[in-house]
């Protein structure tokens, strides 16, 4: 149940119960000191005793508590730390299949799963780039959203690619065409000449 809540509501369940503990001892302090003064001078004493292991015992529990809590979010930022500078690391070198561990769902964990999203996103575009690197035009590339400046500027990238391999292709067609009609006109005219001169010999 610990690893679901917030280091914000970890905090404020410790200190209430140190605040708790903190009037507790303060009452009891008002009501020994009021009973002290109506008790027999011969009793005081063995009541003071009494008191004082009570004051200890209740100071003991606060220690646990401040030391559990203390030790508690030490542990956790230090822990959510050392995975976010390992991830952080990796990416920079250029690394993209980095796995990083959500260990609680609290404000670390949210922040664990932004970079784990970062880190996805990074990879979905890297596969992009590596497929139009191949000479793959027909990939759709879908920004993650209207402020993904990686994403809109790969998908105008194969957008006008693919309208330059269009236009280049369309060009292909035309010399393709073009030089069928000219093979077909030097034909004609071939077979024009030798018609012209086989009338020529007829007529010698």
């Amino acid at each position: 149940m610990g690893k679901n809540l917030k280091i914000q509501t970890k905090l404020t369940v410790g200190f209430v119960i140190i605040g708790a503990l903190v009037m507790f001892l303060l009452y009891a302090s008002y009501t020994t000191a009021s009973t002290i003064v109506n008790m027999p001078v011969a009793e005081q004493e063995g009541y003071l005793s009494s008191y004082a292991t009570f004051t200890a015992i209740i100071f003991v529990v606060m220690v646990i508590v401040i030391s559990g809590i203390s030790i508690t979010m030490t542990r956790t930022i230090k822990l959510s730390l050392k995975d976010l500078q390992a991830a952080a690391g990796a990416m920079a070198k250029g690394q993209i299949d980095v796995k990083v561990e959500k260990r609680n769902n609290d404000e670390f964990g949210e922040l664990i799963d932004d970079v784990g999203q970062l880190v996805q996103g990074i990879a979905v575009q890297t596969e992009v780039a590596k497929q139009v690197a191949d000479g793959n035009m027909t990939v759709e590339v879908v920004p993650r959203s209207d402020v993904d400046v990686m994403g809109q500027a790969l998908k105008q990238m194969v957008v006008k690619n693919r309208k330059t391999l269009g236009n280049i292709k369309e060009a292909a067609y035309q010399v393709t065409t073009s030089s069928s009609q000219v093979a077909s006109a030097s034909e004609a005219l071939a077979q024009g000449s030798t018609e012209q001169a086989s009338a020529i010999e007829e007529i010698t």
